[in-house]
């Protein structure tokens, strides 16, 4: 299997250099802010479109961007075209994205074959040059999925590649990837941070096989960061059936969401660190419930294990009733044995649990669901 991924950089498209730009059209995009931002834009676009577009596909990519140059260096011929030349660039902002998303959708389904045949999945990554295929070609590599010679500098090559040409310029996102450290010589669990990293910039979403597969350091990898806006990416993968649905648990929500939701709009940026952890507990005891007894890894999820027990704690004697009314607390406590029962008959029929990991494993469903909505009225000290 050849190693060498086939590089994409056959239309040139860097925004106008406005110190000296070299034409009229040129001229007329650095006299705009907005066209100079478009630009900018333009260029971030076609090179993430392009890097989501396998080598075969990228002629038509590549002939529109031309046709697009020249129509541009045509119709941005002085200030008094900027308007047509703003609805110019914004139209092929729109193809490129609407290319784009429809990329990764191809892109996705390549990935969504790696549990099926991991070394065909990997031939055919080796055809995209952008950063999410590489960051799933690490993840192939790193997860011994595919043998690979010399390993770590494959591996290696392909970090630097992502780090210094694929991602975004967000200071925070690039700080965050340098703080992983060396990926190659690291631990799984850091390559799938490093590649949650990645796939927070895109519009994919985290397959199911990564959690079927690796259990607890893909829920660790994929939780919630707390405060931070790619909380809300890269998007999970919905589990067939959410155990949080049974109609007992409903029972339980109905209880609690009048305090919690007005909580939840209150807490501003960090409300999506709930959100996110809501969705991977969700997703933790509806697709391998069995990973809820597992020991966290990382120092962070020992953090948040030990502020579950609190919170749970809090439950069991709680009376701040300003804040979460004991009609509906009581209410809450009463109906909470029923979703307990009915979430361990679901884990002894379709998981096969045996009746004492199957309770055990409900009451770490119910410890989650309750803990991180508790968070949410708990006072921060």
């Amino acid at each position: 299997m050849s190693l060498c991924l086939i590089p994409f950089a056959a239309v040139a498209q860097t925004p106008p250099d406005c110190v000296k730009p070299s034409s009229r059209a040129e001229r007329t995009i650095c006299a705009s802010a907005d066209l100079k931002v478009a630009a900018e834009d333009m260029a971030t676009l076609l090179r993430d479109t392009l890097g989501n577009t396998s080598a075969d596909d990228r002629d038509a990519i590549e002939r529109a961007q031309k046709a697009f140059l020249t129509e541009r260096d045509r119709s941005c011929a002085d200030k008094s075209t900027i308007p047509a030349c703003r609805a110019l660039y914004e139209k092929r902002a729109a193809d490129l994205a609407a290319q784009n998303s429809a990329a990764q959708k191809k892109l996705a389904a390549v990935v969504a074959g790696i549990p099926k045949d991991a070394k065909a999945a990997a031939a055919a990554l080796q055809r995209y040059g952008g950063a999410p295929a590489k960051a799933w070609l690490v993840y192939i590599y790193q997860s011994g999925a595919v043998a690979v010679p010399d390993k770590d500098a494959t591996v290696r090559r392909l970090v630097d590649e992502i780090l210094n040409e694929g991602l975004p310029k967000d200071p925070y996102l690039l700080e965050e990837m340098a703080n992983l450290g060396d990926v190659p010589g690291a631990p799984l669990s850091t390559s799938l941070l490093f590649l949650r990293h990645v796939l927070s910039t895109t519009e994919m979403d985290a397959p199911c096989f990564l959690f079927t597969k690796h259990g607890q350091p893909a829920f660790e990898a994929f939780g919630a960061f707390w405060g931070n806006a790619r909380d809300e990416t890269p998007g999970l993968c919905s589990p067939p059936s959410s155990v949080f649905d049974l109609p007992e648990w409903k029972a339980v929500s109905a209880h609690m969401d009048p305090a919690i939701e007005p909580a939840l709009v209150e807490r501003g940026s960090i409300r999506h660190g709930y959100e996110r952890q809501f969705e991977v507990d969700d997703l933790q005891a509806s697709l391998v419930p069995s990973t809820l007894l597992e020991s966290p890894m990382s120092a962070e999820a020992r953090k948040m294990a030990e502020q579950r027990g609190l919170a749970v704690a809090a439950f069991r004697s709680w009376s701040d009733f300003d804040v979460w009314p004991e009609k509906e607390y009581r209410a809450a406590v009463n109906t909470l044995p029923a979703a307990i029962t009915a979430t361990s008959k679901l884990y002894r029929e379709k998981f096969k649990l045996n009746p004492q990991t199957a309770d055990q494993a409900a009451r770490a469903a119910a410890d989650r669901f309750i803990a991180g909505r508790l968070g949410l009225i708990m006072p921060d000290d």
